[in-house]
């Protein structure tokens, strides 16, 4: 469910990458898998066996796709279940099933180094909405989701507008970088109506959290006249970059 999985709410986000570079570009599709670790294994393990084979396996099929893999750290039930999630992401269907196609045509030998590592649920998949700025580019960074439920009377419209505000408004009270999506359900996942991202390196996203500590983010928000469109839990996890194109 979009709740367990994505609930987790980037850092993903260069992901963002494969968008077109206008004011409103198409969402990306993201594959999501709750995992946990086996016996005997870190989920340092996982980052560096999917550093190298999986890497190597995408590149020589030239899968277009980014992945990353979300640990939890600090995580409200029930997405507090896994140890991390296993997050891949595409530009458009056909390059969905393009790697799927390579995946399950060859991708046995390494599917077996990463199920000895992990055991996953099935993948479910969601729409990735850019929703503000872009972070750098890092190998780990802090990474901040938040599962919503829509009020009354507002929608995913809504709610994209208002996270590209809080962007907007965190990066100036920084003079950072940090990133922004908008998570909305596709296939096999429900739950929840939206889960936002917030996502960057980690002395930007540390001083983003300090304002948000301090209530200077509240009071430039409030300045601004933002009121969010939902009922948000939030959560941190640590995203390690596995490929990014």
């Amino acid at each position: 469910m979009l709740k367990y999985c994505v609930a987790m709410a980037v850092s993903v986000f260069a992901a963002t990458s494969f968008a077109a570079h206008h004011e409103e570009p198409a969402p990306m599709i993201a594959e999501i898998y709750a995992c946990t670790l086996n016996d005997g294994y870190t989920t340092g393990d996982l980052v560096a066996f999917a550093r190298e084979d999986f890497k190597a396996f995408a590149d020589k099929h030239q899968m277009a796709m980014n992945t990353f893999i979300w640990e939890a750290v600090a995580v409200t039930p029930p997405a507090d279940e896994p140890d991390l999630r296993w997050v891949n992401y595409f530009p458009a269907w056909t390059d969905y099933f393009a790697g799927d196609k390579a995946w399950r045509a060859h991708g046995e030998k390494v599917a077996a180094g990463i199920f000895e590592r992990v055991t996953c649920d099935k993948a479910i998949t969601a729409a990735v909405h850019n929703a503000g700025a872009q972070p750098g580019s890092a190998d780990e960074k802090p990474l901040i989701t938040m599962p919503c439920q829509l009020k009354e009377g507002k929608t995913i419209e809504d709610a994209l507008k208002y996270r590209k505000g809080v962007n907007a408004i965190a990066n100036e009270l920084i003079d950072g970088s940090i990133g922004s999506a908008v998570f909305t359900p596709a296939l096999g996942a429900s739950g929840v109506d939206y889960v936002a991202m917030v996502a960057g390196n980690t002395d930007d996203m540390a001083a983003m959290m300090d304002n948000v500590r301090t209530m200077k983010a509240m009071k430039a928000l409030q300045e601004a006249g933002l009121d969010n469109p939902g009922d948000c839990a939030t959560n941190l996890h640590k995203s390690y970059l596995v490929i990014q194109r």
